[in-house]
Parts: structure tokens; C-alpha cells; sequence
């Protein structure tokens, strides 16, 4: 007895595939997602055409999916640890300047742990600036909102055009016509180009945003007047 049609297939008769799972990684790194083998009966058999072009598509969406769920994890722990920084040093300050006056009024002296609470309110603003918490958190929801745009997008333009009902996207019996094929796969090269570009724009942000986070770090340790 004939098992069920494979799910690719079954999204390729349909004019779709089915929708991409949650996508899994090992520890924090993105990883992208193997890219599916194209048979040569592909350029020949209708079935296998579809069925290819299928997994191409599903491949390049298993890969947004991928990027929007790590930079959506990614934004989880930045928020949680801006939130605790910024909290802090707004309470240390406060402190800062209320304990000296509190103990001024009561008749002692509190200056000095004025100062201390004053120096740990800018530690906590100097930490999340070196390790950019608050930005990384922004960056990541532009990254992740910018690549859901970019594939509902895709996905609408390729619903457009599996629903003008040409005899060939109708018919499996048929290969798709030349036309019709270069705009799919045009497609999947542009949504996966997308995610490929926003990693690298990000990464050269990230690596350039921490070069000149170190430098001015490395300055902040140089004695005025002596000389390396």
C-alpha cells in the first residue's frame, strides 16, 4: 500500500509548502540551515521540479525563521540585562545624592558613601555602554522585524503568483514555464540573500562597535603625560 505523499511534495502540488518548524540551534550560534540537494531530473520531470523547487523554497524560509528566532532570543537577554543595569544605576545615583543629604541633616557624615554610590551608578552605565545591552537589544528587534518584513513579503509575492492559475502551475503533468520558474527561484535567492545580508551588516556593526568600545576602554586607562 502506497504510504502518504511527502509533505514537500504535497506544498508543491498545492502551489506552497508547508509551513517552516521552529528552528533549532545548539548553544548561541546561528547556524544556517543545509541547503537541499537539486536532483538533474528536475530540469526534465515535472514532479521532481516542483518537488525541488519546494525545498528550495522551504530551505531559504527555514533560514529567516532561524535568524528571526535567534535575534528574538538574543533580544530576550539584552532587554532583562539593560532593564537590571539602568534600574541599578538610576537607584545608585539616587542614592548617591540623598544618602550625604540624609546623613548631613541628621548630623553625621555620608559624603563618602555619596561617592561610592555615585562611582557604581556610572560603573553600571559604563558596563552596559562596553557591552552595548541597550543597543544590541534595539538592533535586534530592527534586525528581527526587518526580516519578518522581508519574508511575509516573499511569501505574499509567491501566493500572487501561484494564484494567476497558469495551465502550467495548475497541471503537475507539466513543467513550469520558463517565466514562471525564474520568478520563484528569484524569489528564494532574495529571501535568502536578505537573511544573508542582515547577519553580515550586523556582524560588521557588532565587531565595529566593540573595536571602538575597547579602544576607548584602553584610553580610559592611559596615564596623561607618560609616555608607552
Amino acid at each position: 500500500m502506497a504510504g502518504p505523499e511527502p509533505m514537500a511534495e504535497q506544498g508543491a502540488r498545492q502551489g506552497g509548502v508547508p509551513a517552516a518548524p521552529r528552528a533549532r540551534w545548539r548553544g548561541r550560534d546561528l547556524r544556517a540551515q543545509p541547503f537541499p540537494a537539486v536532483p538533474a531530473a528536475a530540469a526534465s520531470d515535472p514532479a521532481v521540479q516542483r518537488e525541488t523547487l519546494a525545498r528550495l523554497r522551504e530551505w531559504a524560509e527555514r533560514d529567516a525563521e532561524a535568524a528571526i528566532a535567534w535575534y528574538l532570543d538574543d533580544k530576550r537577554s539584552k532587554r532583562v540585562g539593560s532593564r537590571l543595569l539602568q534600574g541599578f544605576a538610576i537607584a545608585c545615583a539616587v542614592a548617591g545624592a540623598a544618602v550625604p543629604l540624609g546623613t548631613a541633616a541628621a548630623g553625621g557624615s555620608g559624603q563618602g558613601w555619596g561617592y561610592v554610590l555615585l562611582a557604581v551608578a556610572a560603573g553600571c552605565k559604563g558596563f552596559d555602554h562596553f557591552f552595548g545591552m541597550s543597543a544590541t537589544w534595539m538592533r535586534d528587534i530592527a534586525a528581527a522585524h526587518a526580516l519578518r518584513t522581508e519574508l511575509d513579503a516573499v511569501r505574499l509575492e509567491w501566493a500572487a503568483d501561484v494564484l494567476r492559475g497558469r495551465p502550467s502551475a495548475a497541471d503537475p503533468a507539466l513543467l513550469l514555464e520558463p517565466a514562471e520558474l525564474e520568478r520563484q527561484l528569484a524569489l528564494v535567492a532574495r529571501l535568502a540573500g536578505s537573511v544573508r545580508a542582515r547577519i553580515e551588516g550586523e556582524t560588521a556593526e557588532w565587531r565595529a562597535e566593540f573595536s571602538s568600545n575597547t579602544s576607548e576602554l584602553q584610553g580610559w586607562g592611559t596615564v596623561p603625560g607618560v609616555e608607552r
